[in-house]
This record gives C-alpha cells, sequence and structure tokens, in this order.
C-alpha cells in the first residue's frame, strides 16, 4: 500500500479457522460481505501469509471467495495476487536470512523448540525434543 501512496483502501482480515478456540476476526468472507454492502464491489485479495500457492489460495479464495461468495453477495470483481513462490527477489530473501541464521550459529529458532499450545501429538513432542537435542550439539 505504501508503494501505491495508500490509494486505495485495505484491512488485514482473516482466514481459515480450524479448532474449537475463538479465531481472529474480522474474517474474510465477513469482510468481503461487508464491502460489498458498501458499494465496495471490486477487490483484491493479498495472501501476505502464503509464500506459494497452495490448497487456500487456490481453492478458497479463488473459488469459496473470489468465485462463490463474489456471486452470491453480488460483487464485480475479486482476485487474488500471486504469492512470490520462486520470484527471484524473495529466493534472494530466502537466502539472506538463512545466511544470516547460519552465520550466527542458529541451527532453528527458539520458537520452534516450543510446543504448540493445548498439542497432544505424541510426534510433535518428540520432534521438539530431537530438534532440542541436535541444536545443543552444534
Amino acid at each position: 500500500m505504501q508503494e501505491l501512496g495508500f490509494t486505495n483502501p485495505y484491512r488485514l482480515v482473516w482466514q481459515s479457522k480450524v479448532g474449537p478456540l475463538p479465531w481472529l476476526t474480522p474474517a474474510t468472507d465477513d469482510a468481503i460481505k461487508g464491502l460489498v454492502q458498501r458499494g465496495r464491489k471490486n477487490m483484491i485479495l493479498v495472501p501476505i501469509a502464503f509464500t506459494n500457492e497452495h490448497i487456500e489460495t487456490l481453492h478458497e479464495m479463488d473459488i469459496e471467495y473470489a468465485e462463490d461468495l463474489g456471486k452470491e453477495v453480488g460483487a464485480e470483481c475479486i482476485r487474488r495476487c500471486a504469492s512470490p513462490n520462486d520470484h527471484p527477489f524473495f529466493i534472494d530473501a530466502l537466502v539472506d536470512v538463512v545466511s544470516k541464521h547460519l552465520q550466527e550459529g542458529h541451527r532453528c529458532s527458539e520458537q520452534f523448540l516450543h510446543n504448540c499450545p493445548l498439542c497432544v501429538n505424541p510426534s510433535c513432542y518428540a520432534s521438539k525434543k530431537w530438534f532440542r537435542y541436535t541444536t545443543k550439539k552444534f
């Protein structure tokens, strides 16, 4: 938005709620419905949390939101911008992050070594335990 001089309205929204706990809001589908009700019938979805196209972008955003929900609520055009995928700038940024991480002697992030809240998956616990052990060796 900064590159566009903030010429268009934008809003951070959330999708793909899983599990019984409350999810972040506003939900993408609710935001689309609300925008169309306010006369904003053309929009672009920018999946900032995804580095490549996959089921949540290709199906959920492109079909469920852009096509199905768009038709249901009377949107004129809903599109999704492409994910970075294998763009050279994105690859260069990844190389930079990984190189700095390794130069500083880090094998994995501290956050990665913690178990997820409410996780009861024994495989998850075992993998975290293994990474904790191998990280201390180097």
